[in-house]
């Protein structure tokens, strides 16, 4: 019950301003699709995490609608969070996609919250004692991906390209790192629990490449970042690095196999 009420508290304080303002008045001209984008973002987070729980998670939750609901809620309100997070990365929902019609911002609020939605449904994924495996497998995931995305914007201030230059290739790959990095990373904590001490070993030998990815996007940003000579791109012409970025974290997952 404590669980449920913190999930729910957590749940309350982020998604119903989340929605306020994307549903706010916008400025003459702004574009009501990256709008829609925000709003039906949440949802098919929520249904990509139901179905994670219904297949994956543990016999119990499985067999058991409660528990079903239980760990939705968990994950509505931990997605929720960390999103209150994303706006100290320098990214905002409403001031820069409701706002500024900046689809370089909206590409970076997708990933991450797919990337945080991976970390959180990763640590479901396996057998286990009890909720608190739960959120201890996702404290570690969801913080190592907040801590790449740190990192990483320390390294090339990807939120200028992002927010001022509005570069919707910079954009793009910023989510597809965050995305990536979820995936790789949500997949560390995956699997039957064992002890503390075992699951830090697996999210150390299987998450490592989350930080591989986050330098390839680091080099790849340095490399076509926007500036005066070189103005903002298309996403097309950062379609191909971020499909390269996304195809290294379904690679990795691809090579460890079944959970254990």
């Amino acid at each position: 019950m404590f669980a449920l009420v913190v999930s729910g508290i957590a749940a309350v304080a982020s998604w119903p301003r989340w929605l306020r303002e994307v549903a706010s008045v916008a400025p003459r001209g702004a574009s009501p699709g990256l709008r829609r984008a925000l709003a039906v973002a949440p949802f098919a987070c929520l249904a990509l995490l139901l179905a994670v729980l219904a297949l994956f998670a543990s016999f119990d939750v499985r067999d058991s609608p409660t528990y079903i609901f239980f760990y939705a809620v968990m994950g509505i309100g931990w997605v929720g969070a960390g999103m209150l997070v994303v706006p100290y990365f320098g990214v905002s929902a409403r001031d820069d996609v409701v706002e500024r019609s900046n689809r370089a911002a909206l590409h970076a609020l997708l990933g991450a919250m797919l990337g945080i939605t991976l970390c959180f449904a990763g640590g479901n994924i396996g057998d286990g004692p009890g909720w608190w495996v739960v959120v201890f497998c996702g404290l570690l995931s969801t913080g190592a991906l907040l801590g790449l995305w740190w990192l990483a914007e320390r390294a090339c201030r990807l939120s200028d390209a992002v927010t001022i230059d509005r570069d919707p290739a910079s954009g793009l790959r910023l989510g597809a790192f965050l995305a990536s990095a979820g995936l790789v990373l949500g997949r560390s904590v995956a699997g039957d629990w064992r002890s503390t001490d075992a699951t830090i070993r697996d999210f150390v030998e299987r998450g490592w490449p989350a930080a591989a990815i986050a330098v390839l996007a680091i080099l790849l940003q340095k490399a076509s970042a926007p500036s005066p000579e070189r103005p903002a791109r298309s996403e097309l012409s950062a379609l191909l690095p971020a499909l390269l970025l996304l195809a290294a974290g379904v690679a990795w997952v691809a090579h460890l196999g079944d959970f254990e």
